[in-house]
């Protein structure tokens, strides 16, 4: 923001701010999906985390593919944009999965132990037990947009289109 006034920049900084994540459906051989624990919460969730400041979403997605899992997978087509609009202070959220593709035999996934504790596949019919009603619903989403090769755009958790 070097070359803008500063009544430019001074506007920018009233503008709202979002929080913006990025994952990764990964999946085996029979279509079930990675799933990783975290040990900072219950439940399940799909690799992925924040988006740095002045970080694609896209490349957010590769980054954390490599941190969680020790894994470098180069991420395919966009399957889901969602919208969540919380109260403070959470705020706004923006969430963009791609797909993370078949994991190959042999792939040795080395956890961020930082962080996440264990991992499996889950088959779809799994997914509420892991990833609770609204996460199952993200992911089952996500499988959606990958089958009809489309985008699936979601606010607060329902499909819009």
């Amino acid at each position: 923001m070097a070359d803008l006034s500063s009544e430019s920049r001074e506007y920018f900084r009233t503008l709202p701010r979002r929080r913006v994540a990025a994952g990764l459906v990964i999946r085996d051989d029979g279509g079930r999906v990675l799933a990783v624990k975290p040990n900072y919460k219950d439940g399940w969730l799909l690799p992925g985390g924040t988006v740095d400041a002045g970080e694609a979403p896209r490349a957010a997605a590769r980054r954390e593919g490599r941190e969680e899992l020790g894994l470098d997978i180069v991420p395919g087509a966009l399957l889901i944009i969602g919208h969540s609009a919380f109260p403070s202070p959470i705020g706004d959220g923006l969430n963009f999965l791609y797909d993370g593709g078949v994991l190959p035999a042999g792939a040795r996934i080395v956890l961020q132990e930082a962080e996440l504790t264990e991992w499996r596949f889950v088959a779809e019919a799994d997914f509420p037990a892991h990833f609770g009603v609204h996460g199952a619903f993200h992911v089952a989403s996500a499988l959606t947009g990958l089958r009809e090769g489309r985008v699936v755009e979601l606010q607060d958790r329902e499909e819009i289109i």
